[in-house]
This record gives C-alpha cells, sequence and structure tokens, in this order.
C-alpha cells in the first residue's frame, strides 16, 4: 500500500511541476513571439506554433511519460528508504543479546 501511495504522490507532483515548467516556457516563447517544440524521442512534452497571427500551443502525451516516470521513481526512492529504516530498527536488538 504504501508503494502505491508513494507511486501515486510522486505522480501527481512531477506531473504538476512538468506541466508548471511546460507551460511557463510556452508563455516566454508566445511572448517572444518564438517557437517552441520540446520532443522526448516521439512523445511531444510542449508545442508552441505560431502561424501568421494565431499561435497555437500543444502540451502533448509526453507530459504524462514524465510524470509516470517521475512515480516511478518516487515509490522507488520509498521502497529504498524504507527497507533501510528496516535495516537499521533491526541492529540494535541484534547488539542487545
Amino acid at each position: 500500500m504504501r508503494a502505491l501511495r508513494a507511486l501515486a504522490l510522486g505522480t501527481v507532483a512531477v506531473g504538476m511541476l512538468a506541466y508548471a515548467v511546460a507551460a511557463a516556457a510556452a508563455v516566454i516563447v508566445q511572448a517572444g513571439g518564438g517557437v517552441l517544440d520540446v520532443h522526448v524521442g516521439p512523445l511531444v512534452l510542449v508545442a508552441v506554433e505560431r502561424s501568421g497571427a494565431v499561435t497555437s500551443t500543444m502540451f502533448g502525451p509526453g507530459l504524462l511519460a514524465v510524470a509516470a516516470l517521475g512515480g516511478l521513481a518516487n515509490a522507488a526512492a520509498a521502497a529504498l528508504l524504507a527497507r533501510r529504516a528496516r535495516r537499521r530498527a533491526r541492529v540494535p536488538q541484534m547488539i542487545d543479546r
């Protein structure tokens, strides 16, 4: 249950952070009148395109992939910390004997 909670919380936290960074980058590029196209492999993170007087912004599925990877990393770190805490809890018991 702890691993699932760590996965969910990590996914939400990294997803919100990735979206905020992508949105800030898109706003900066739009204000400057430029074009932005950020990909991770075949997955689009954010794309800002300009066609005449119209500017369009697209947040792609790459943000979901980044969020999922962040959640997996958080779950792995939580499992590692829990394992280390269990080891440390056992060490004093073995010394007392």
